[in-house]
Formats: structure tokens, sequence, C-alpha cells
């Protein structure tokens, strides 16, 4: 599959049965042939003089009494494949029992001659039909409501084929249960939202990375490795004439848009730019330097010794609540001191990659996703990370609103070692022990609808407040 993969989850109730079933018995195919083969062998071998036959026969029962939970865990291993991979080229469908399909498929959407969709009297199966003639049938009810619309849609900016009738009823049914389910919000609706992101995701976009060794800013700084890599941005470890490490952060508007396009991207960038240089606060890293060179827009940022939250809990597991809640108030620190600019500075991409946790677990925000704004007004993308990013962001409408409902993405993935779900309310409760008020601040934090959602960083940093007697 390619490296743009959108991911949806397909799951075949047989397969979950079965799964269920090999989890429970976890004691009979691990802790039981493991102690049998050890039993086995210490009493027939305790005995002296057995013949080659009898020998190869003992060795034989033990190791198949070995081998059983490796055979169960491969099993499991295999019934756990529960997602439909969609790239640009195709679509790879996971094993589906009920659908009598016992390896997974692989699909070109160019291969694809018609798509239509059976009524077996309660579920309904969307069958792709190939140039050759086989059919890979998709339960719907494999799928929920958001997950089925998904790869409607999906489809439908996919496959250039006329649509079915039968098709178009699936996807109009869908959109109506979802508009009845759904929070109402003003705007776009989840369909408008999912096609949009998957014509930014899968849009061509030519972008080459600076080679290490490179001279930037007439000569003073050399790049010395890409750190990170997404997008139309790039951002460097550099090296300053005096030895000095600084980062760069380098975005481009691509060669093919028009000069207007283009000065009013520049204009945009310097705008922010000066903005980030103003900026004084020991939480937040000190934005240098500002230049452009050969089309590309560069920001030049102190360098901070520490390691990302996103890291820190990949490599030591999610924290503890009164961990959290430290941190919960350095950061609304740091957004109440940004909010409180004339204008509002927001930050945009305020995730668990932006936050550096350093000696003394003092928090650092970096990588303003602010100054990209302009590469988002002229491409037509936005910046952020999609697990964190709010629903009014999605829209192209951000405000410091949108940062607090980042943070509270952020404080779920510090409690659950998780990304939270995509636009919508995040509960940590849920997926592990987390004190009531806690789950209510990040609840409060990530509501769908703004004006459900904490209203700003000084309310915030009362609430948090408020906390520090609960753990």
């Amino acid at each position: 599959m390619a490296e743009l993969c959108i991911r949806i989850e397909y799951k075949d109730p047989l397969k979950e049965r079965m799964l269920s079933i090999l989890r429970l018995c976890f004691p009979f195919w691990t802790l039981l042939p493991i102690g049998y083969a050890i039993f086995y062998g210490a009493n027939a071998f305790s005995v002296g003089g057995i013949s080659e036959f009898q020998f190869f026969q003992r060795m034989t029962v033990i190791v198949t009494a070995m081998l059983i939970p490796f055979i169960a865990l491969s099993i499991i291993k295999y019934l756990s494949h529960s997602q439909l991979l969609i790239d640009k080229g195709g679509i790879e469908i996971p094993p589906d029992f009920s659908c009598m399909r016992v390896k997974s498929s692989y699909l070109a959407w160019c291969d694809v001659d018609k798509i239509l969709v059976a009524d077996n009297g309660k579920d309904k199966t969307i069958n792709l039909i190939a140039r050759s003639g086989s059919v890979l049938p998709l339960n719907s009810s494999a799928m929920d409501a958001t997950q089925l619309e998904k790869l409607l849609v999906t489809i439908d900016l996919m496959v250039d084929l006329p649509k079915d009738e039968s098709l178009i009823q699936l996807a109009s049914a869908v959109k109506a249960q979802l508009a009845g389910n759904q929070v109402m919000l003003e705007g776009p609706s989840y369909t408008d939202i999912w096609e949009d992101e998957l014509k930014r995701r899968f849009r061509p976009a030519a972008f080459m990375p600076l080679e290490k060794g490179l001279v930037l800013r007439n000569g003073t700084i050399t790049i010395a490795r890409q750190l990170a890599l997404g997008g139309l941005s790039a951002v460097y470890l550099g090296s300053m004439q005096n030895g000095k490490l600084v980062v760069i952060k380098e975005s481009v508007v691509p060669p093919d848009y028009d000069g207007e396009i283009k000065d009013k991207a520049r204009e945009m960038f310097e705008r922010e730019a000066k903005i980030l240089i103003q900026l004084s606060h020991p939480s937040i890293v000190q934005v240098m330097d500002f230049f452009v060179e050969q089309e590309r827009s560069y920001l030049m940022l102190d360098h901070v010794l520490g390691v990302d939250l996103k890291q820190h809990v990949k490599q030591n597991g999610p924290l503890r609540q009164s961990q959290v809640i430290n941190l919960a108030g350095q950061m609304a620190d740091i957004l109440h001191y940004l909010h409180s600019q004339e204008p509002p500075v927001i930050h945009r991409d305020f995730t668990p990659d932006n936050l550096v946790l350093t000696d003394g677990d003092k928090v650092i925000a970096i990588d303003f996703g602010a100054a990209n704004e302009f590469i988002g007004n002229a491409t037509g993308t936005f910046v952020g990370k999609h697990s964190y990013i709010a629903p009014e962001q999605f829209r192209g409408k951000a405000s410091p609103q949108s940062d607090l409902y980042a943070m509270g993405g952020t404080l779920y993935f510090l409690l659950t070692g998780q990304d939270p779900e995509a636009l919508s309310v995040s509960d940590p409760g849920l997926k592990a022990t987390v004190a009531e008020p806690l789950r209510d601040l990040i609840k409060g934090l990530t509501s769908v609808n703004t004006k459900d959602r904490i209203s700003s960083a000084g309310e915030l940093k009362e609430k948090i407040s408020g906390l520090e007697m609960i753990v």
C-alpha cells in the first residue's frame, strides 16, 4: 500500500467472536501446553535405556505442545486484521468469514468495473465487481455509520464510474442516519469534512526537502539533518557559524500556483513571523528570525533540549494523573499568554509532538502552526494533526478555543497513550482509570460545539487549580 493510506475499521462478527474465545482461553493454550511439555519431558526422560524411536516420539510430543501457543498467537494476529486499507491505487480488504473470504484481497481502482449494493434483508452488501468478473463483497454491518460513510465518500472520489442507484440509496440512508445522530454543528457536515480531507491528502504536490550540508541565510546556517517532514513543510536542525544549534522550519508554496497567490502567502508568512518573534515567555520556544530563499520561507527557532510528549509517552507509557495535572497547568499558562496578545496568537498545532518536556518536568511549546497558515490559505490545506483538530479549525475558522480543543486531546493522550478520536469529545475514562473531575475537564475542553467548550485559557486555569487536590 502507498504511504498515504486511509484506514477504515471493518469488524467481522464471526472473527470477533473467535478472537474473544481465544483470548478467554488464554490459560488453556499457553500455560497448560507449556506446563504439560515440561512435566512430560521431566518424566519421559527420567528413565534410561529408551530407543531412538521412543526418544523421537517423546520429543515430538514435547515440541508439539510447545508450538500450540505460537500457533494460537498466529491465529490471533490473523483474526485481528480488521481494517480496510485504501490508497490512490486501490483498496485492500481484510478476511471476512461472513462473506466467505479467508484471506486479504486487493483491488486496484482502475480494475473496478461497477459497484452494486445487494439488500440481504437485515444487512446490505457492497459488491466491488472487477473487470475480470470477480466480486469482492463488503458487509455494511461490519462498519459503523461513520466508517461506512468514509468508505462511500472515498469510493465516490476514487472510482470514476456512473453510480448505480443502489449505491446512491445506501449513501443517502447513511447520511440521514448520521444527520440524526450527530451533534448539530454550524458549517459543513461530516461528509463535507471527510471529502475535503481526502482531497487534501491525495492532492499531488512536489516538495523536495533540503539536503544535509546545504548553506542558508547568506552562509550563516548549515543544515545538519532533517528532523521532520510532512506535506509542504519540513523541520531541520541547523548549525550557525558560532556553533549554536537552531531549528529551521521550512514552508513551500507549490511552484504551479500563480504569482498573486505566492505574494499573498509570503505577505501572510511575514506578518505571522513578526508576531512570533515578539513573543517572550519561558515556556515558548524563541523565534529568532525569518527569511525567504529560493521561493521557500523559513523560520529560525531556538533549539530546545528535551523529548516531546509523544515520544515520552511512547517510551514510558501513560502518565500519572498528578503529572498530567501539573503539565496541564503549564499548558494553560502558555495558552493564556498566547491568547492574551493583541491580536490573540493561535498556536494551531498544540499537540504532544509540539510540546517538549525538559529536565525538571518543564513543558516548552515549539513549532507553531500559526506561521504556516499562509500555506493553508494558498493551497486549500490546513495546519494541524487530524486527531487534535477542532471542528471549526477543520473548516478553516481557527480560534483560541481551537487550541483548547487540541490541549484536551493532548491530555487524553497523556493519560491513555492513544490519540483521541477525531472530531469528537475525548473521554479518557473509557480507556483508563481517571478521576471524575479530570475526566470532566477533558470532555469540557473537547466539546465539539464551541458553545459547550471551555471558553478561555483563563477559565481553564481556574478549573485546573481546583484539580490539584484530587490525586
